[in-house]
């Protein structure tokens, strides 16, 4: 038997709670034409289910932590935990066990002309490889002479690639590894070098251990259960991040958008030289680095008409806009920006890149949207390859 539950309240599709009883009974005995009409219903009802469940996945429940747990760190933005032999408290991922660390030579491989791919030089084994790079050069960060961390890429199967897979409708090898997080070293700039969240993944990943956790402080209420990847919440369009129940039953659902933040500004006298793209000052004296969002250039169209960095993220934006000033939705939202590098202590959207992004999220702050912004730390020596929980950033609006 098998038994069905809607969430109280809710304008979605209701969440499923699947219960599978194992029971022994007589089936009656029926006509052909019974036995037909009977698949035919049970078909359509289940087809009807699955379409709804496809929707809106069950409910994760979360282990409650009470707000006396929030605590403010005696050193911000030092994290408690940087070697192996740390508490775990504070570890939120860890790469695979398998995971490996190479040098980047060249972007595109010299053997797969693709944007996405460079070839890697591999110390442990003195040979090259070739790695799947998603977040492309990074704004200026993933260049010729960079570590990166990587793990190894397998098929639907669970297979390792290998070095010697082809692309059989291209002819061309296939990517042996795939990065994860990469080393930005610009200590000659004066700056300490840090490795940076290099799969766009990992921000929500991240996410997903801060909302589980219940770490986003204070302001964030705490959490019972949240759903992944659910379309059309309060008729939006767009597919929300995560769709949140708070333990306080009289807080409506909360919609969390999750945004990576991989770049950081500069200060005005330590300002790289040898590039242009993705290069934004900051005057401030004395000057505190600042993770910045969007990156990148104006290559899309906004909702004007005007250049925007990324059309995608402004219309998620302006829906939460909608949606929290829509009372009969019922919903409140965050926007919540995971900067995935250990050396920013703040965080401003880029209004040097894009003036729409940042209009368009101040007018989200003023309708009600929270914005957070929250660090990690990724680990180094003995630690490298795990993520551990930064603060929650003061956020400079321009």
């Amino acid at each position: 038997m098998v038994t069905t539950r809607a969430r109280a309240g809710s304008s979605l599709a209701p969440a499923m709670v699947v219960t599978a009883l194992t029971t022994t009974k007589v089936i009656p005995a029926i006509t052909i034409s019974q036995r037909r009409r009977k698949t035919r219903s049970e078909h359509q009802r289940n087809t009807s289910l699955l379409t709804k469940a496809s929707r809106i996945e069950p409910f994760t429940k979360v282990e409650t932590v009470p707000s006396s747990a929030f605590v403010p760190r005696s050193e911000p933005n030092v994290p408690l935990a940087l070697s192996s032999n740390s508490p775990p408290s504070n570890l939120l991922l860890t790469l695979p066990e398998d995971f490996v660390v190479g040098i980047l030579r060249s972007r595109p491989s010299k053997r797969n002309k693709s944007p996405y791919v460079g070839d890697v030089w591999l110390e442990h084994e003195q040979r090259e490889a070739i790695v799947h790079l998603p977040n492309l050069d990074m704004g200026g960060k993933c260049v010729p002479g960079v570590k990166i961390c990587m793990k190894p890429a397998r098929d639907k199967k669970g297979n390792l690639v290998g070095k010697d897979a082809v692309n059989p409708k291209y002819g061309t090898p296939k990517c042996e590894f795939i990065a994860q997080v990469l080393r930005v070293d610009e200590s000659d700039l004066g700056y300490d070098p840090t490795w940076v969240g290099a799969h766009p993944s990992l921000g929500e990943k991240v996410a997903e251990e801060l909302v589980r956790r219940n770490l986003l402080g204070p302001d964030f209420p705490l959490v019972e259960s949240f759903q992944r990847e659910v379309r059309n919440v309060g008729g939006a369009d767009m597919r929300a991040d995560f769709l949140i129940q708070h333990t306080d039953h009289s807080l409506p659902p909360r919609i969390l958008e999750v945004k990576t933040v991989v770049d950081t500004d500069y200060a005005a006298s330590a300002a790289p030289t040898d590039r242009v793209k993705c290069v934004f000052t900051n005057d401030q004296v004395p000057y505190v680095r600042t993770g910045i969002f969007p990156w990148g250039s104006c290559n899309q169209k906004g909702p004007q008409g005007e250049k925007v960095v990324s059309a995608r993220a402004i219309k998620h934006i302006r829906e939460l806009t909608r949606i929290v000033k829509d009372d009969s939705q019922k919903f409140t939202a965050t926007i919540l920006f995971v900067v995935v590098r250990h050396d920013a202590k703040a965080f401003k959207p880029n209004i040097d890149a894009c003036p729409s992004f940042t209009k368009y999220l101040k007018e989200a702050k003023n309708a009600g949207v929270q914005i957070l912004a929250k660090q990690v730390v990724w680990g180094d020596g003995d630690a490298t390859g795990k993520c551990f929980e930064g603060d929650l950033l003061d956020i400079v609006w321009p």
